[in-house]
């Protein structure tokens, strides 16, 4: 198995592992209460972004409303801060550099393969697309709807259908463990 290849399963596999890494790191954190309060706004930012996101998204059709019309990626940069925040409340430095280790080597891949079969699907229609929305790095000079965009509106279906529910409950209990450890 090539590296190439570990990549490619840690990125399928970024959710159980996290959730596997998770505990340990929850057992050597050391959060305080105000800690906690003070990266709540920045998590309740990932969680809506992500929100948000899928409230646009359908599968299978190139999304260009919403949070993408500003990047290609507003899911992971949603995770990310999440995730971010989280790290920063368990108040162990480690974590923090652990855990940006531990995006990129799980997302990198993940967008790289996802950017590619969106190519390979979308065509000319994705290469423009590409071409004037940033993948992580927002171009608000660009950020306008272009001709055949489909201009979706957030709709809560969208939401409930792809289970973002789950990332609120994991978020949740991770704060709620981090809460209960807390000096």
């Amino acid at each position: 198995m090539g590296r190439q290849d570990v990549l490619r399963l840690l990125s399928r596999w970024r959710i159980d592992v996290a959730t596997v890494v998770v505990v340990p790191a929850l057992l050597i954190a050391r959060p305080t209460q105000a800690v906690i309060l003070d990266y709540l706004p920045i998590l309740f930012l990932g969680i809506a972004l992500r929100t948000w996101a899928r409230g646009h998204l359908d599968r299978g059709q190139l999304t260009t409303s919403g949070p993408y019309r500003y990047v290609r990626h507003p899911l992971y940069i949603g995770s990310f801060i999440m995730g971010l925040a989280l790290a920063l409340m368990m108040r162990r430095p480690v974590l923090v550099v652990l855990y940006l280790l531990f995006f990129v080597v799980m997302y990198w891949p993940k967008a790289v393969r996802e950017e590619k079969h969106l190519h390979e699907r979308g065509g000319a229609e994705w290469d423009r697309y590409a071409a004037r929305v940033g993948a992580v790095v927002p171009r608000l000079h660009r950020a306008r709807t272009a001709a055949g965009d489909i201009e979706r509106h957030f709709a809560w279906r969208r939401v409930v259908r792809h289970r973002e529910w789950k990332t609120w409950l994991g978020a949740v209990t991770v704060v709620a463990c981090l809460w209960l450890r807390a000096r």
